[in-house]
């Protein structure tokens, strides 16, 4: 694939149909954000010193990814700061982002990565089926998950958090949530609101987009997500604000097919060694720390929770 590359097929995951999005060293194309994260944040000097994985063991999943020449992985392209898609040039850029491309450096010898993007509950079942090879997309890592897929990780530490329209309610506490309509992704989000305010009533759409336009247009009154998507989005979108509100905790991790443990193990030593090198000091700060302009959190500890 050349730099230009831009999108170029759209294939039938047995999950359904998702759009793969070409993204040479994170590119793609597709649709606009309305604002200019894309244009602020840039992760290619990250990607340049990022380590190459040397003497690393022959497996099934490294042998295709190998073969094809290129890291497939569930992503987004609307999460500012950690996956946003650049209209004009098709590049994906955010932490995220960053971590596949470093990791398809990792691997191959560069960071060459194509994008699936998909519904946040259908990534257990393409990496079951191999139609993706890891999945790098805030991808809080539970014990259920582990069951059905492996984690390396976590690479981040969030909490869930709570996003109003500007002008809505002023929200200073979970509890306030109890008989209110809150927008929230299948899976870790709308357990965590569950888990933490019964009294919601939480409305369930697949992408985050959905849920910050929902809120946008007055259709719920708040969203609950992690913290890193929501802080993303109402830094760049005016008609969004977070409220103080968190709770609970969300372990991201890089998603992987259960049936071949020494690929974790090599995406595990991949991790320590961006931790160790300073490349995931250096990642945050050329994405979410260009958005929140906070100094850099320190990287949690690699097999720190369960199902890691």
């Amino acid at each position: 694939m050349t730099e230009g590359t831009h999108a170029r097929r759209a294939v039938l995951l047995a999950a359904g149909a998702i759009p793969l999005l070409a993204a040479c060293g994170g590119r793609a194309a597709g649709r606009t954000t309305g604002n200019s994260a894309y244009t602020t944040i840039d992760q290619a000097d990250a990607v340049d010193h990022g380590p190459i994985g040397a003497g690393l063991p022959d497996t099934p999943t490294l042998r295709r990814i190998r073969d094809r020449g290129v890291l497939l992985q569930s992503g987004s392209v609307t999460m500012p700061g950690f996956g946003l898609m650049n209209p004009g040039t098709g590049k994906i850029t955010g932490f995220d982002a960053g971590i596949a491309q470093l990791l398809a450096k990792y691997l191959l010898g560069k960071p060459e990565v194509d994008t699936i993007t998909g519904g946040a509950d259908t990534r257990e079942a393409i990496l079951q089926n191999h139609s993706v090879d890891v999945a790098v997309s805030t991808y809080t890592i539970k014990k259920s998950r582990a069951r059905l897929v492996n984690f390396a990780g976590p690479y981040y530490l969030a909490r869930s958090g709570v996003l109003v329209a500007a002008n809505g309610p002023h929200v200073t506490s979970l509890n306030e949530l109890a008989g209110r309509d809150v927008a929230v992704q299948p899976g870790a989000a709308e357990e965590a609101l569950h888990a933490g305010c019964p009294a919601a009533r939480p409305v369930v759409f697949e992408e985050s987009s959905q849920c910050a336009a929902a809120v946008r247009q007055g259709r719920v009154q708040a969203w609950s997500a992690n913290t890193a998507i929501l802080l993303g989005k109402a830094a760049v979108d005016g008609r969004l604000r977070m409220t103080p509100v968190t709770f609970g905790s969300s372990p991201f991790g890089i998603g992987m097919p259960k049936d071949d443990p020494e690929f974790k193990r090599i995406v595990v030593g991949f991790l320590d060694r961006i931790v160790a090198d300073g490349t995931w000091r250096r990642l945050w700060e050329q994405t979410v720390g260009v958005l929140i302009r906070t100094p850099a959190p320190e990287p949690p500890q690699i097999g720190s929770v369960p199902g890691s």
